[in-house]
């Protein structure tokens, strides 16, 4: 007799497990979410302080703010969504009003994996079906690796968390490109559907930034109709012409023009709103007082900003884009001469990065963020090259993101040394980090682990950066209840070294009147005592071992990360003394009694 056969192990199917993780590095956006020290743009403060003001109003508009100089610094629509995320003020936590910014990153991870998973599958047909299941799975993995990296980019977590967030505009502006490398060949001879859906797209964009992004979203329709629309076979698209495309990408523009200019027809106040934002905020950066092309090749704003930008944004994953360059390049040489062509989903993905890089080389300000738009574009073109990128690449990455991995774990032995507290963490924090870093050193040098581990790398420093800060989001980082009760409704002074930074103290004790005034680091004593002049209670911030004043009684205390160094503070002071670099103590004092 023959012995039964085992059954096998039930094995749970790759692209299963890619999907997986990339929900759960989409859930991890949460982590930490409303917490004061996430990595943000300082200006998320002057915006949220614009945006409580005009709640506080009671209406939609004009915008208010607390400088004269900088109210209408950004269409009315970002300041809406904190408004109604915020329920007027009645809701006003940064939880709150940073929800909707990761509900959009989230839109956005779902179109860069789906159009992934379209076009990888659509690349060939498979003549059997179980051929065609194996490219199903490969398709459905290969757009799972594109969500993850995507949310690995760290401008995505940057700019794709916080209020004040590139998020919106990029949800709206790449879904133009999108729609349009889903269904290339319908959509290119829609002849009003289309044109109106984009022109609407494109305008509720330019109300969460600037009428300015017509000119790149326009552009780079004018080139998918030119290449990608005379390049399909006639049977699937009328050619209407040069001239009809033209007025198609016109209308476009016009009505995403149009429905900006909304701003001007229901605000009371639209020339405010010519002068400070138009003139002000974006003619201004046409202007330049050492002229155009000094600027253009010199320093921090030069076009070398933008012809990097793409690979700085990517940080943590700088290598692997670079190395999809160079895949891609190697494939325009292999391609040239012979038929073969890249899809046309890809080759959308492409004219909108070139589109959006070359029309923002042209003012005078340039910065890697006017990038983040096309970041998606990047992405899903990194998931479609992920299996011609040489190894060296993703072992340069794993490099990078081990480095970074041990740079967040001493940040962490700095908060221990600080707090003096060496259960400030718990041990599952120093098992992540040293199990992600020497997953990372085995990755650079076993290559079947080098793909896989890259595609999580990445997250793992930047959610290792959230793990490391968050203990100071809660009760290390705020008052006692009994000091927030007793500051209602008092005058309470605060530093702030930057525009709006005051804003935060809103969220650390709300109910009190807050007033800033500037302080370097570390403060003066003599400016502390001035300050009891005016207010009884005030905020002093100080180095570890300092006192915050030698006449004064303290009420309570509080941690806090500091937000911008010294100029004698340098690389090798985050080394040696990273509890004294990274970490401060902020004080509430009285003056004593006479």
């Amino acid at each position: 007799m023959t012995s039964p056969e085992k059954p096998q192990a039930a094995r749970l199917p790759a692209h299963l497990i890619w999907i997986g993780l990339a929900i759960a590095v989409a859930l991890g956006y949460l982590f930490g979410l409303g917490g004061d020290h996430i990595p943000r743009n300082g200006d998320e403060l002057v915006y949220a302080n614009i945006a409580r003001l005009t709640a506080a109003s009671g209406h939609w508009l004009p915008l208010a703010s607390a400088w004269d100089f900088m109210r209408n610094t950004k269409p009315p629509l970002l300041f809406w969504q904190a408004m109604v995320a915020g329920g007027w003020g009645e809701h006003w936590t940064l939880l709150r009003l940073r929800l909707p910014s990761v509900a959009y990153t989230w839109g956005i991870a779902l179109m860069v994996g789906l159009l992934t998973w379209k076009t990888v599958r659509g690349e060939t047909q498979a003549p059997l079906a179980a051929d065609a299941a194996k490219r199903s799975h490969r398709a459905m993995t290969m757009g799972a690796i594109a969500v993850l990296v995507y949310l690995s980019f760290f401008s995505t977590y940057r700019y794709g968390r916080p209020y004040l967030t590139s998020a919106p505009e990029t949800f709206w502006l790449f879904g133009v490109f999108f729609a349009l490398a889903w269904s290339p060949a319908k959509l290119l001879a829609s002849s009003w559907k289309f044109p109106l859906i984009a022109g609407l797209a494109i305008g509720i964009g330019c109300l969460y930034k600037s009428f300015v992004m017509v000119a790149p979203v326009g552009f780079g329709l004018a080139l998918c109709y030119q290449t990608v629309g005379a390049q399909l076979p006639p049977w699937k698209i009328a050619r209407p012409g040069i001239v009809a495309d033209g007025v198609k990408v016109l209308a476009i523009s016009a009505l995403g023009l149009a429905v900006f200019g909304l701003w001007f027809a229901i605000d009371p106040l639209p020339g405010e709103v010519w002068r400070e934002f138009v003139v002000g905020e974006n003619a201004g950066k046409m202007n330049s007082s050492k002229g155009y092309f000094k600027t253009a090749f010199s320093g921090s704003s030069g076009i070398l900003t933008i012809l990097t930008g793409y690979f700085s944004n990517a940080l943590f994953l700088l290598p692997l884009s670079v190395g999809a360059f160079v895949a891609a390049w190697r494939g325009w040489r292999q391609r040239r001469g012979t038929a073969q062509t890249i899809s046309n989903a890809e080759k959308i993905m492409w004219l909108w990065m070139l589109a959006l890089a070359l029309v923002f080389m042209l003012p005078t300000q340039r910065s890697t963020r006017y990038l983040i738009p096309a970041m998606p574009a990047l992405a899903v073109v990194m998931a479609l090259y992920w299996h011609r990128i040489g190894r060296i690449w993703f072992s340069l990455t794993l490099a990078v993101c081990m480095i970074g991995l041990l740079s967040m774990g001493l940040i962490g032995y700095g908060a221990v040394r600080a707090t003096q507290n060496p259960w400030i963490y718990s041990p599952l924090f120093w098992l992540f980090v040293a199990a992600s870093a020497l997953a990372c050193l085995i990755g650079i040098f076993k290559k079947s682990w080098s793909r896989p581990l890259a595609a999580l790398a990445g997250f793992a420093v930047v959610f290792a950066l959230a793990w490391v800060t968050n203990p100071f989001n809660g009760e290390l980082g705020r008052f006692r209840p009994e000091t927030n009760a007793r500051l209602q409704g008092q005058t309470v002074q605060v530093p702030s070294n930057f525009n709006g930074h005051f804003e935060h103290y809103e969220f650390i004790i709300p109910g009190a009147k807050i007033v800033a005034y500037f302080a370097a680091q570390p403060v003066d004593y003599a400016d502390v005592e001035a300050l009891f002049k005016t207010s009884r209670y005030v905020l002093v911030q100080r180095r570890i071992g300092q006192p915050p004043c030698t006449r004064c009684r303290i009420i309570d205390e509080r941690w806090d990360l500091r937000s911008r160094q010294n100029e004698s503070d340098g690389f090798m002071s985050a080394l040696k003394t990273p509890e004294t670099y990274w970490y401060a103590k902020e004080y509430l004092v009285e003056p004593l009694a006479p």
